[in-house]
């Protein structure tokens, strides 16, 4: 009887760490910690985003970004991120070390960054639209002017 009840127990033991090795993921949560999620954009009817596309990879080197959105006209540049948790503590001054890079790469631009997760939604819509030809060029425009100002509102 106390045979067959340690090895009860052992097999168990053993079943459960083995199912166990990865922490379970919750949905929409990104599979890789080292990579941040980008989504590289171009369309040749509208605006090249080559900028845009650019502004990621400069962008992606950061351990502490999780996520980056990224939309641009011929003359601006809108960058929103996401970032770790832990390292919201010392945001502004992520953000101000963020903005400054962008600036030294795009001199020619007026660049927006934001790190406000409402905006990386809303650019991530408007990313998918013009990544699936679902929007005109006067309507990107219209929506990155929308976006820009919500952005000016919640600071």
């Amino acid at each position: 009887m106390r045979t067959t009840t340690v090895f009860f127990f052992l097999c168990l033991a053993l079943l459960l760490t083995a199912c166990g090795n990865e922490p379970p993921q919750e949905q929409g949560q990104q599979q890789s910690v080292d990579s941040p999620d980008i989504t590289k954009i171009s369309n040749e009817k509208l605006i090249s985003q080559q900028p845009s596309n650019k502004a990621k990879d400069i962008l992606s080197d950061y351990e502490e970004i999780t996520a980056i959105k990224s939309v641009n006209t011929k003359d601006s540049l809108f960058i929103a991120v996401e970032v770790e948790h832990h390292e919201r503590f010392t945001m502004s001054q992520l953000e101000k070390k963020y903005k400054k890079e962008m600036k030294k790469h795009f001199k020619d631009m007026k660049i927006e960054f934001s790190t406000d997760k409402k905006i990386v939604l809303e650019l991530e819509k408007l990313e998918q639209k013009i990544h699936h030809n679902d929007i005109s060029k006067k309507e990107m425009e219209k929506k990155f002017k929308q976006i820009a100002k919500l952005a000016k509102e919640q600071t």
